[in-house]
């Protein structure tokens, strides 16, 4: 497949705020009973992501549109991995290892804030490491610090380390869970993924293997793959707003969007709500990320808004 090679030039400077600009701020706030870090920009951009999971819930580009889906029904804390945002599947995606279901850092109240900054833009650092808990279910020891930084009025970039401090090796499987808010998953588009292998895990595909053939991938119904060795860049086009995707680190990426007809089974996702998120999630998983002692691995993505006419032709055909 081809790469999207042509340079994009962002929305930022076309989106405008009032005279009254706040200043970059990165605060710790309570929401939904939890502590949570609430990031400013300069620009008015905003971004929320709790101390619980380490779990960005939201991201507002400086027009104040969110660009990030949260289940209007979500269980926030106690345990439950909260519907939308980005939860971070680790050390093991979905039930493709001997471990947990997406692992525990997706629903961990252990995690930690290790630092803010507000310069040169709004960040947190927040971590998680090994306790008798995690031993029990998953026997390494580890370091993982997970990162936010809000760069610009639309552009927004996470990203995690993992380290072993161990003295036996760490392997494991991975996956940043991201939903993304459209306003109709029927006429949402995917691009960047055309000649790629993937595993079809609907309930109509089975786990076969095929190749995308189309430049584009829509949502007529259930979807939930996983493509092999993805391309850096992807671009997500929902009518006159298109946001790209570029990760970086991350092998694999995982496109999921559960359909009408196993919808009503999440009980945390009110009715109607499965139309108003696309997941695309940069992923390590075909092959598990092995760490000898005293190595560490780090892989991120980042997120821009842009104009539809803006995504490169080379990822297929533009939105009008």
């Amino acid at each position: 497949a081809r790469a999207c090679v042509r340079a994009i030039s962002s929305r930022a400077e076309s989106i405008t705020t009032s005279d009254s600009q706040p200043s970059m701020s990165a605060e710790l706030i309570t929401s939904h009973g939890l502590p949570a870090v609430s990031l400013t920009h300069s620009t008015g951009a905003e971004a929320l992501i709790y101390v619980y999971a380490a779990h960005l819930a939201s991201w507002k580009t400086s027009d104040g549109e969110q660009q990030i889906f949260v289940s209007s029904t979500a269980e926030y804390g106690g345990g439950k991995a909260i519907r939308g945002g980005i939860p971070i599947c680790w050390p093991q995606f979905a039930g493709k290892g001997p471990y947990k279901k997406h692992g525990f850092a997706r629903n961990s109240d252990k995690w930690k804030v290790v630092r803010t900054a507000t310069e040169p833009f709004p960040s947190v650092v927040l971590g998680l490491t090994d306790d008798e808990t995690t031993l029990a279910e998953y026997p390494s020891k580890f370091s993982l610090t997970y990162s936010v930084a809000l760069e610009s009025a639309t552009s927004i970039s996470v990203s995690m380390t993992v380290s072993n401090p161990g003295t036996d090796p760490l392997s494991f499987t991975t996956a940043l869970h991201t939903y993304f808010k459209v306003s109709d998953v029927a006429s949402t588009k995917l691009l960047g993924l055309g000649g790629i292998k993937y595993e079809d895990n609907s309930l109509a595909g089975g786990g076969k293997e095929t190749v995308q053939e189309s430049a584009e991938v829509g949502f007529p119904a259930e979807v939930d793959r996983i493509y092999y060795g993805a391309p850096s860049e992807a671009y997500i086009v929902d009518g006159d707003r298109a946001i790209k995707v570029l990760k970086m680190g991350f092998a694999d990426a995982v496109v999921w969007n559960i359909g009408a007809e196993r919808a009503p089974g999440l009980k945390d996702l009110a009715p109607g709500e499965w139309k108003q998120y696309v997941c695309y999630e940069a992923a390590a998983i075909v092959s598990p990320i092995k760490l000898s002692p005293n190595t560490s691995w780090t892989a991120g993505q980042s997120f821009t808004r842009i104009s539809p006419s803006d995504v490169p032709e080379q990822c297929g055909s533009k939105a009008s």
